[in-house]
């Protein structure tokens, strides 16, 4: 009887795990997280009572692991998702290559910083690198970020750090609603001041800061600086420059290929209409509606998406359409 039993219990698991395979678009709920820099500009949008700063829309990370708001997973982690239905949700995509997507809202500029390589995140954070693309949302006049040095070597970099002179060998870009930069791991930057940011990157939370323009918490302590680990992973070779794609220039209906590396790919939709997204089983997707409110629909489902949310699209899911009038990022690993 006690065989029987065992059975019977494996049978019914087995079943639930084939009734669940069911994928479907999954809205999940922010993690936001406070900021000496932040602004009150998103919360506005969102209609939320408090500033923040940071929120982390699609996230398995374990400082910030996403909730399930929707259908039959609601009230699941995505970290939970994603090791329970590792092939429904990602696809061929190994775990290490899940996205973690944020919108950034900054009043002032952030820490002079640089993020780490897979190989040195993995030998001394336990994390992964941090490669990262901002599209800037919304700027105000000009709004200006810190990508690159003007420095020749870390020994200069070093100079700076101890002369306090770190703002002299940053290398700025003005930025406007539109444009797009990619941070390479290595590569020293700064979000600036005023402006409203999508942030793509591989899933991590690792950053080492040079500077911090000296500023105070509410304690009237300074934020940690890491200069050592700083100096260990900066790249002086690593430079960027900036692309644009002004909203008053469309390709309607086209998904345009804006960022193709390694770790991710991005896509700039401007919908006009409906536009059926073209899935494979073999990739999960990233959504970011980047300009007006629109709707998704799904088997006969249909479920609002507003301005700067983000919705996860997993590897199983198919039939999704977007309708409406805006611009969409869509996010992925090729």
């Amino acid at each position: 009887m006690q065989v029987q039993h065992v059975l019977e219990q494996a049978q019914e698991r087995r079943y639930w795990r084939v009734m669940m395979r069911h994928m479907y678009p999954l809205k999940l709920k922010p993690v936001y997280d406070r900021r000496i820099w932040g602004n009150d500009k998103l919360a506005k949008i969102r209609n939320n009572p408090e500033s923040h700063g940071s929120s982390w829309d699609i996230s398995a990370h374990p400082h910030a692991d996403n909730t399930v708001l929707n259908g039959e997973y609601k009230g699941m982690k995505l970290s939970e998702m994603l090791d329970t239905y590792p092939e429904e949700m990602l696809g061929e995509k190994k775990r290490s290559q899940m996205l973690r997507l944020s919108i950034l809202d900054t009043a002032a500029t952030l820490s002079v910083q640089v993020h780490p390589t897979d190989d040195y995140a993995h030998k001394y954070e336990n994390d992964e690198g941090k490669t990262e693309a901002w599209y800037i949302i919304k700027a105000e006049p000009n709004s200006t970020l810190i990508a690159g040095t003007t420095a020749k070597s870390v020994d200069e970099i070093r100079q700076a750090v101890e002369n306090d002179t770190v703002e002299d060998i940053c290398k700025k870009h003005d930025m406007e609603e539109g444009d797009l930069i990619c941070i390479d791991a290595g590569q020293l930057h700064a979000m600036g001041a005023g402006m409203i940011a999508l942030e793509v990157s591989q899933n991590s939370d690792v950053t080492y800061r040079f500077y911090d323009f000296h500023r105070k918490d509410d304690q009237g302590n300074e934020r940690e600086l890491h200069v050592k680990k700083s100096l260990d992973v900066v790249d002086c070779t690593k430079q960027c420059e900036k692309e644009a794609f002004p909203l008053d220039k469309k390709l309607i209906n086209k998904p345009e290929k804006v960022l193709d590396i390694d770790e991710f790919t991005m896509e700039i939709l401007d919908l006009d209409g409906e536009y059926v997204l073209e899935t494979d089983k073999k990739r999960f997707f990233c959504l970011t509606n980047v300009e007006n409110d629109i709707t998704l629909e799904c088997e006969g489902e249909v479920m609002d998406f507003p301005f700067t949310e983000s919705i996860f699209i997993p590897a199983q899911c198919e039939n999704v359409t977007l309708k409406g009038k805006g611009r969409i990022i869509i996010s992925y690993v090729r």
